[in-house]
């Protein structure tokens, strides 16, 4: 089960993670990034280069202790940053390999569905 884009921003501590994090992957980017638009990019099927890049940066720049964060704070799951990942990779950005995209995957494996 899911949970609802807007009920994954409900607490504020969650989306207080979620803003941290986003102060990294808006900072060499033009246009900024809501905490809104970055929970619908990851979620999304079908992303295109633009969602790409900020979920690239999300996974590849964030530390990982922020990232921890954002799950325990029911924001994403590992699961879920792990198909994002995936997903990324059609449009040419692969995180797979870096030290943070091992670590979602590996800790995705262990997620109960």
């Amino acid at each position: 089960m899911t949970l609802a884009s807007s009920d994954r921003l409900a607490d504020p501590d969650g989306r207080a993670w979620l803003r941290a994090a986003l102060k990294t992957v808006n900072a060499p980017l033009p246009v900024e990034t809501t905490p809104e638009d970055l929970v619908h990019y990851v979620l999304d099927d079908h992303p295109d280069l633009h969602a790409a890049v900020r979920i690239g940066a999300l996974i590849d720049e964030v530390p990982g202790r922020t990232i921890a964060n954002l799950v325990s704070r029911h924001v994403f799951s590992y699961n879920e940053l792990n198909a994002a990942m995936e997903r990324i990779r059609s449009v040419g950005i692969d995180v797979t390999g870096t030290e943070n995209g091992r670590w979602v995957s590996e800790m995705a494996g262990f997620e109960v569905v």
